[in-house]
């Protein structure tokens, strides 16, 4: 009998995998709005971006590349003054060697967004928001219950993770926050954004 029952449970445990029953994560927008202008992941670029009127500043380079990687990564700020500021990574293709100069100087202008991320504190001056949703509003509560946003067990901080259709997004507290949602990012995966390159 009980190798009956585990052969049911077994049967339908492949059935929804093949049928995605409930398993297929969230649609989610692969873009978010600042101080009026809206950042699309996989296509904006940081000379977009110093086209609205912001200064760039390269806060750091990846760290490790393996070899088939086709992109290489640098996380860079965007600012025109103190509350009205945001981060990314942006990507440019890599050519496989260990000096970087010729990329890094390709990213200033031609790096293309995968990732952009706010904090409360650095948007007090403008309005940023995702998916409708202003920045300043957001909540854990609102990040569990509109994305299926989980524990983040990565981080001792308080930090929720959503799994969604072609990336990410990342809810934390900051660091004098008191346990409230300080900041959210939204980052596209590296398998969607390879895909929007070559197309």
């Amino acid at each position: 009998m009980k190798t009956k029952i585990a052969s049911i449970l077994l049967t339908l445990v492949l059935v929804c995998g093949l049928m995605g029953c409930g398993l297929t994560a969230p649609e989610a927008p692969m873009e978010a709005t600042i101080d009026g202008y809206t950042v699309v992941l996989g296509e904006t670029t940081v000379q977009d971006i110093v086209d609205q009127g912001y200064e760039i500043y390269l806060e750091s380079v990846q760290d490790v590349a393996r070899d088939g990687d086709k992109y290489i990564s640098f996380y860079y700020s965007f600012a025109k003054e103190a509350g009205n500021q945001f981060w990314g990574y942006v990507a440019v293709p890599w050519n496989g060697s260990t000096n970087i100069n010729k990329e890094m100087e390709l990213s200033m202008t031609e790096g293309i967004l995968k990732s952009v991320s706010f904090s409360k504190s650095s948007t007090e001056k403008v309005t940023a928001s995702y998916n409708g949703v202003d920045i300043q509003d957001m909540t854990f509560d609102y990040a569990s219950e509109e994305w299926k946003a989980k524990t983040d067990d990565t981080t001792t901080s308080v930090a929720y993770i959503a799994q969604v259709k072609n990336g990410v997004l990342r809810f934390k507290e900051g660091a004098t926050s008191g346990g409230e949602l300080d900041s959210f990012s939204v980052q596209m995966s590296e398998k969607t954004f390879e895909k929007m390159q070559n197309q």
